[in-house]
């Protein structure tokens, strides 16, 4: 029964690191972004802009207007770019493993 419990914190510490790790290079990689190539923030920020204003526009009002303020004040900016980047690269090195299992799977 220990073993058990240990195996299931054993993953739970390795869930949680990922998570950690993730979440520190996208960070990392926001503020590389803003010291190098501040352009592409400033693009990011238009497009998430013109979509909050497209889902503001596109439902009936007072609903747009409501949607659209909550859009924008609770995070429609930083956040939003943080949960991109946090999914991209959570996707990166989850294809990143899929191919390395996938290999090592043929190679039996």
């Amino acid at each position: 029964m220990t073993e058990k419990r240990y195996a299931r914190l054993k993953h739970q510490a390795k869930v949680q690191s990922f998570r950690i790790l993730t979440a520190i290079l996208a960070w990392s990689l926001i503020v590389a972004a803003f010291y190098y190539r501040p352009d592409l923030l400033k693009w990011a920020l238009r497009t998430m802009t013109r979509s909050i204003e497209a889902v503001g526009d596109s439902l009936p009002s007072p609903w747009g207007d409501r949607a659209e303020v909550i859009l924008r004040e609770l995070g429609g900016f930083i956040w939003f770019q943080i949960t991109v980047v946090v999914l991209a690269v959570r996707l990166l090195f989850s294809g990143i493993a899929a191919g390395w299992r996938f290999s090592r799977r043929s190679d039996r």
